[in-house]
């Protein structure tokens, strides 16, 4: 005779979890040195761990007609996602006298509709001296930006940067092609 579990598989096919031996796994363990770490530009506090997630300036949001703070249409998230564009061509690396939108390094932007910013970005190389200052600058420069309630950066190294990824007009300033 056979019991109810193999009735569920064909004939020679492999059981691939047999229920009577499954174990649950033990809680996973954060090493809390990891959480205190920032990642590059990012701000840390005086214990040297990163700040504690901010709440999102929903002062800077448009409000409804009571008054209250409301997200944004798609129509303005678009319209801030071009004021970010050009607020990141206000940044440039301190080496190279092209911003760094024109550059290449942005690799996404995203905006929320609570206001709140996302950019991917890159350097030059992973060793680039400014690795430490440019992510925050940028974050810092996003935030003073109208209904921006908030503006993280994520320094990447994927795909690396080459400079085919600059624009053509950076590539004219800096003479590359």
């Amino acid at each position: 005779m056979t019991n109810e579990t193999e009735k569920s598989h064909p004939e020679g096919a492999a059981k691939l979890v047999d229920p009577d031996k499954v174990k649950p796994l033990p809680p996973i363990e954060v090493d809390s040195s990891l959480q205190s770490r920032g990642a590059p530009g990012q701000a840390t506090g005086a214990s040297g761990g990163t700040s504690p997630a901010t709440a999102l300036d929903n002062s800077k949001l448009p409000t409804d007609a009571a008054g209250h703070a409301r997200d944004l249409t798609p129509a303005e998230a678009r319209a801030v996602n071009e004021s970010v564009i050009e607020k990141l061509k206000t940044v440039f690396d301190p080496e190279i006298p092209v911003n760094v939108y024109e550059l290449g390094l942005i690799y996404g932007v995203s905006v929320g509709f609570k206001g709140d910013v996302h950019v991917r970005m890159t350097l030059t190389s992973p060793a680039c001296p400014v690795a430490g200052t440019l992510p925050g600058e940028v974050e810092s420069k996003l935030k003073q930006l109208e209904r921006v309630t908030d503006a993280k950066v994520e320094l990447v190294w994927d795909p690396p940067w080459n400079k085919s990824m600059m624009s053509e007009a950076a590539k004219l300033e800096l003479n590359v092609m």
